[in-house]
């Protein structure tokens, strides 16, 4: 064999493999990508950025009242509520299904509040009112629909 042609032998099949490579890696991404295109978008609650843009969010006569822990305590019993309810999950890529889960909104605030008194019997010192925890899930709301986790009512 001549070595040039050896040379364009090698030379052909370094190109074929770079071609083959391109395509597996274009069509990989390619589905990946149209499978994902037809998910509805993820909103991922971040409790620091949800306590910090709640905290702001509270009238001025609350902040003087409640702290950032309060808050925290408040935010985190909400997120404990969804995952009991099976609407929320601590695993990015868990799938909480597709089912229609209705949470009426006495029951949601009656078990935070319950959780409220709880914290309160253990801890006499981090007392909040029902006023407090009412006005900290009410700019919850708003947090949530800022990040798309929530949309406007349904008449």
């Amino acid at each position: 064999m001549v070595p040039g042609s050896v040379a364009s032998v090698i030379w052909l099949f370094g190109v074929l493999a770079v071609l083959t490579t391109f395509v597996i890696a274009a069509v990989s991404i390619g589905s990946t990508t149209a499978g994902l295109a037809q998910r509805p978008r993820r909103s991922v609650y971040d409790l620091e950025e949800a306590v910090d843009w709640v905290a702001d969010a509270l009238p001025p006569t609350l902040t003087a009242e409640v702290s950032y822990d309060d808050v925290r305590a408040v935010l985190g019993w909400y997120l404990d509520y969804l995952v009991y309810k099976g609407l929320a999950s601590p695993a990015t890529a868990a799938d909480l299904g597709e089912e229609l889960v209705l949470v009426p909104e006495d029951e949601r605030v009656g078990w935070i509040l319950g959780r409220a008194d709880e914290a309160a019997a253990g801890d006499p010192g981090s007392v909040l009112t029902d006023e407090q925890v009412l006005a900290i899930l009410d700019a919850n709301a708003g947090y949530e629909q800022s990040i798309g986790a929530v949309g406007h009512e349904v008449g």
